[in-house]
């Protein structure tokens, strides 16, 4: 697989769950008052820090997605195809409160996003292979 394309992927994928995450968090995350202040929190700092460590996570997960997949050539990219299912299971139970049900409305989507960069990086890297 060629690096450039592979990092490409990467790039595309961590900033989609990144930008999907900070829409999350702009529209339903209620950050907790300041400790002694009676300002409420400033929206836009919460959306750009989780846009900025999501965006590293999802780049690092990418990366060891990858490197994995590589590893043993055939048997690497089968184990890691083993993720796809994984990730959108969780996405559904997620979604759904089978799993994480105590959390509030922003954190449960920000599982399934982050369930769901899980389960498409197998599969894309397997497209992007392919070409």
């Amino acid at each position: 697989m060629p690096v450039v394309a592979e990092t490409a992927l990467i790039v595309l994928v961590s900033l989609a769950g990144a930008t999907a995450v900070a829409v999350v968090t702009l529209r339903h995350y209620e950050p907790p008052p300041r400790e002694g202040e009676e300002e409420t929190p400033e929206p836009y700092f919460e959306t750009a820090a989780f846009f900025l460590l999501t965006a590293a996570f999802f780049a690092i997960l990418g990366y060891a997605i990858a490197t994995a997949g590589e590893l043993a050539s055939p048997y690497g990219r089968i184990a890691t195809l083993l993720l796809t299912p994984l990730g959108f299971y969780s996405a559904y139970a997620t979604y759904t409160g089978r799993i994480a049900e105590s959390t509030d409305e922003a954190g449960g989507l920000m599982g399934v996003i982050s369930a769901l960069v899980l389960g498409v990086y197998p599969i894309a890297f397997d497209v992007i292979s392919l070409l």
